[in-house]
């Protein structure tokens, strides 16, 4: 029996040719990738399964400098792991780069205009896993206030330049999720998601690991967020990953063979609206079970079909008729309002403008302005001319805030409706392309530190970078608190932004172990591929030390060669060894590339 998945997955890579191909015949008659991808899922829709989009949008810097075809931006390969150019604030209405982006988003706007004209919804899923350092559109690439603002001004494009009214859109950062605060920090706010969701993946499972009852974790939190901001919730992306060769499942020897019933087990208790796994390219990378005849296939196969039987399990087949459900329709948002400048840890060192986005007829519109103890020194009225509203701050309000971290917020009728963090009169310290930092910037508040760095963690793990009073010179230095269980990690990593480090040979740093001997890693990521360094001697150790470690002993995770005129990321990590769990500190301070 031929059965579709109740829910079916593509990706935008399919529209610049990366996963689908065209034959000449096709080309001579006129196919394009949305008509051939339009012509592939209809079937699946017509049997009842419900189509989503997720994409993996190339680097658009590096797409501007290639030569046009036939006047055309070449959108074609794989580059969203490419994260130099700081592409999130150049893509952004008014950037360098918006028409490079727009041109893109045509070519999605044409296959989801094929749906619209077949009467087919589309849950579409742009940036996901932003919360990680992965893809340019990550956290350690752009401020929480450009990614909700670049991904406000992709609803507004294709809803209100391209008439497309038949998406829902999926909010899906990368789990573990700690709490509605974690979850929220890039949301870009309610009238713009329909679904929120999460990614999260099993790395290297084993028997008795503890990986779904970290799942079972962030569905609660996702649950709760959902329920708080009237939105289905759903995990949108979840499986197994194996080694790091860009696979999924391993060909043999898998230690949780009925995966898939553990995890429909785990999700059955919550509101999950569906779970996603991903593809089955070729029998090297694949996501899914398969069978090669009737009676040979995957070691898991059996199993799968044990899930795809389970009651609590919905394909295609069994889904309802959707269009005959009875519904509560509440109408989407029609009045809200965001800030576009200044941005997130932005620094005022000067009178500016505010300016801010606006749908709906408000009545009253102003920006209110405080510092970081939270008392409020400035009130502006905001004035409005089509969808934009602006307000100035002046001299006499920078004299009333003095030097603090501070808040922008945009109120309409009495309700914030937007907020930002930024720096009122803190100069930024002059640049030095040697340093990744000495922790001297932040002026004592760890907010500020905390925004310079994103984090990465395994299920039931956290990190949290702390400013210290343990240091090496100066007042501050890092303390990398991490809370690891068996067979987690969790790592803190900051945006160097490309760096030339043609002139050094070696990163250096000082360190105060915990003596705690879990694997310690020093990573750098250059052209998109990560570069680590085992440190689990300096681990067990306690005392303070300087540790220099040449570029020579830096090792990629895909076999490449370290490029040190382009570094875009340092990280530290923390990977458990052992079966008990930690919870402990390093201090590190003084962070620089440097000649040996």
């Amino acid at each position: 029996m031929q059965d579709y998945a109740g829910i079916v997955g593509v990706d935008g890579l399919v529209l610049t040719g990366n996963e689908l191909e065209l034959t000449d015949a096709e080309v001579a008659a006129g196919e394009t990738y949305a008509s051939k991808l339009a012509r592939l899922v209809l079937p699946a829709m017509q049997q009842g399964a419900v189509l989503t989009m997720s994409c993996h949008m190339p680097n658009f810097a590096e797409v501007a400098e290639r030569p046009k075809v036939n006047g055309a931006y070449d959108y074609t390969g794989y580059s969203p792991n490419h994260t130099g150019g700081n592409v999130v604030s150049r893509i952004l209405p008014g950037g360098d780069l918006h028409d490079v982006y727009t041109g893109y988003l045509d070519l999605v706007a044409d296959f989801l205009g094929r749906m619209q004209a077949a009467d087919v919804p589309v849950i579409f899923r742009p940036f996901h896993e932003n919360n990680g350092s992965w893809f340019w559109w990550g956290a350690a690439y752009c401020t929480p206030s450009e990614y909700k603002n670049l991904f406000r001004s992709t609803v507004e494009y294709l809803r209100d330049e391209k008439g497309l009214h038949n998406l829902l859109y999926a909010y899906s950062p990368n789990g573990p999720i700690k709490d509605a605060a974690d979850y929220a920090e890039r949301y870009p706010g309610d009238a713009f998601i329909d679904i929120t969701g999460f990614d999260l993946y099993h790395r290297d499972p084993q028997k008795d690991d503890m990986w779904m009852k970290g799942f079972d974790a962030t569905m609660d939190v996702v649950d709760q967020f959902a329920e708080a901001h009237g939105k289905l919730a759903a995990v949108t992306e979840a499986g197994i990953l194996v080694g790091n060769t860009g696979g999924a499942l391993a060909k043999t020897g898998n230690q949780r063979p009925d995966w898939f019933n553990e995890a429909l087990k785990t999700i059955t208790p919550h509101k999950m609206a569906y779970f996603l796994t991903w593809a089955n390219f070729n029998e090297d990378n694949f996501d899914q079970p398969y069978l090669v005849t009737a009676k040979r296939g995957h070691e898991m196969a059996n199993e799968f079909i044990d899930f795809y039987n389970a009651p609590s399990s919905i394909f295609a087949k069994q889904m309802p008729e959707l269009a005959s459900i009875t519904t509560n329709i509440v109408p989407a948002m029609s009045s809200y309002g965001y800030l576009t400048a200044p941005g997130a840890t932005a620094r005022v060192l000067a009178p500016m403008t505010i300016t801010a986005r606006v749908a709906g007829e408000e009545k009253t519109a102003q920006f209110v302005l405080k510092k970081k103890d939270g008392t409020t020194f400035a009130t502006i009225p905001a004035a409005r001319k089509g969808d934009a509203l602006t307000g100035e701050i002046t001299a006499d309000a920078l004299v009333a805030a003095g030097q603090t971290v501070g808040t922008i917020a945009l109120e309409l009728d009495g309700k914030m409706a937007d907020s930002v963090m930024v720096l009122f009169n803190m100069p930024e310290p002059p640049k030095d392309p040697a340093l990744v930092d000495d922790f001297e910037s932040y002026y004592g508040d760890g907010g500020l530190l905390k925004a310079a760095y994103s984090t990465n963690c395994g299920t039931g793990c956290s990190v949290e970078p702390l400013l210290s009073a343990k240091h090496a010179g100066g007042e501050t230095g890092l303390d990398f608190h991490y809370t690891i269980t068996k067979d987690g990690y969790g790592g803190i990593v900051k945006n160097l932004g490309g760096v030339d480090w043609s002139p050094y040979d070696a990163v250096q740093f000082w360190v105060m172990p915990d003596g705690k001997g879990q694997k310690l890693i020093c990573q750098l990521n250059a052209n998109g591929e990560d570069f680590e360094v085992d440190l689990t001697d300096v681990a067990q150790q306690t005392a303070p030390q300087l540790v220099t470690l040449p570029f020579s002993l830096f090792r990629g995770k895909n076999g490449g060669t370290f490029d040190k005129s382009a570094v875009q990321h340092f990280a530290i990590y923390c990977n458990t060894i052992g079966d008990a769990g930690v919870d402990s500190h390093i201090y590190f301070d003084d962070i620089r590339a440097v000649k040996k």
